[in-house]
C-alpha cells in the first residue's frame, strides 16, 4: 500500500496492521483496518483495506459473512475493472468452496462470463458455472455445459471437464456416456490416485449396465491400489457369484 498518499497516521496504523499479521494475530489486524474504515482514507486505500479484510475474514477467520460485505462493497462501488473481477471472484469461490452455496456462486462466475470488455478467463468462469450446475442436480444442464467445454478451442479444465461430464451422465445412469467420458478423461489424466478411483467408477458404470466381465476385470485390475480393499474384495466376490449363477 505504498505510495498512495496517505497522512502519517493512517500510514502508522496500516504497518500496525500488516505487522499483526506477520505475527498470525489475525483478529486484532481486522480491528485495525475496520477502525482506518472508519477513519475514511481515500477510495483507492478504501478498496485494498477492504479487500485485505475479506481475505483475512475468509481465509483466517472463517467469518464468511464479513468477507463477502467487504468483497461486496468493492465489487458494486468500485469503478476499477481489476479490483470488480477479483472481488467477484473471491465472491463466487466463498460461495462455492465455503458456504455450498452453487445458486450464489453460479451467479458471480456468471458476471465474469458476460463481464465487460471480456475476461480472458472465460473458460475458468464457465467451468466452475458448469460445476455450480451439476452439485445442485441440473444434470442435463451440466451435460450441455460440460459438452461446450470439451467442444471449445481453449482445452483448460479439459481432463476435468471429461471427468465431471461422466459423473453427469452417471448420475443421470446413462451407463454408456458416463464410460464414454470417463475413458476421455483418463487419456489426459496422470495422477495415480485419481486414475484409480475413475477406473473404479467406470467399473461401478460396467457392473450398473450388467456387463458383469468388464466390470469384474477392471476390479481386479486396480486390486492393490484402491484404498479400500475390503470393498473391492466385496465386488469382486459378488461380481464372481453372479457370473456363475447366470452360467448355470
Amino acid at each position: 500500500m505504498t505510495g498512495c498518499g496517505f497522512s502519517s497516521g493512517l500510514y502508522k496504523d496500516i504497518i500496525k496492521a500488516q505487522d499483526l499479521i506477520t505475527e498470525q494475530k489475525f483478529e486484532k489486524a481486522a480491528q485495525v483496518y475496520e477502525g482506518i474504515l472508519l477513519k475514511k482514507p481515500s477510495k483507492n486505500i478504501l478498496i485494498k483495506i477492504r479487500f485485505q479484510l475479506g481475505e483475512i475474514y475468509s481465509i483466517y477467520l472463517n467469518d464468511y459473512d464479513k468477507s463477502l460485505k467487504h468483497f461486496n462493497e468493492i465489487a458494486e462501488n468500485s469503478n476499477e475493472p481489476l479490483w470488480q473481477v477479483r472481488s467477484i471472484e473471491k465472491i463466487g469461490d466463498i460461495y462455492f468452496e465455503n458456504l455450498q452455496k452453487y445458486q450464489k456462486a453460479k451467479s458471480a462466475y456468471i458476471k465474469l462470463i458476460n463481464f465487460s470488455p471480456t475476461l480472458k478467463k472465460q473458460n475458468i468462469y464457465k467451468y466452475k458455472s458448469a460445476l455450480c450446475t451439476l452439485r445442485q442436480n441440473k444434470f442435463t444442464e451440466a451435460i450441455k455445459s460440460f459438452n461446450e467445454l470439451v467442444n471449445s478451442e481453449d482445452q483448460i479444465n479439459l481432463a476435468d471437464s471429461y471427468y465431471h461430464l461422466g459423473l453427469a451422465y452417471f448420475y443421470k445412469q446413462d451407463w454408456s456416456n458416463a464410460i464414454k467420458n470417463w475413458y476421455e478423461y483418463l487419456r489426459y489424466e496422470k495422477r495415480k490416485d485419481k486414475v484409480v478411483n475413475t477406473k473404479f467408477l467406470i467399473a461401478n458404470a460396467f457392473e450398473s449396465n450388467e456387463e458383469l466381465k468388464k466390470a469384474y476385470n477392471i476390479y481386479y485390475s486396480i486390486l492393490g491400489e484402491y484404498p479400500n480393499t475390503s470393498v473391492l474384495k466385496d465386488r469382486l466376490n459378488s461380481l464372481y457369484e453372479r457370473r456363475v449363477a447366470r452360467k448355470r
